[in-house]
């Protein structure tokens, strides 16, 4: 009876670390692109005009929609 006892004893701590685990590993941060490259960020940073071209090209694989393009 006591070997019972332990075991779920057991089992219910085991379950208790694993939801605290959980808790305490950080999530995935979502939205972790650039921020859109408005004319006055990129005057200050100092792009040209073809620079500034070359960063707003989005290329088909960058998409969500159709990641295997």
């Amino acid at each position: 009876m006591d070997l019972i006892q332990n075991s779920a004893l057991w089992r219910a701590l085991s379950a208790c670390a694993n939801f605290a685990h959980h808790l305490k590993t950080p999530r995935d941060i979502q939205g972790t692109a650039p921020p859109p490259l408005s004319a006055h960020i990129a005057r200050d940073i100092g792009l040209s005009p073809g620079e500034q071209e070359r960063m707003r090209h989005r290329w088909p694989s960058q998409s969500t929609q159709h990641p295997y393009l």
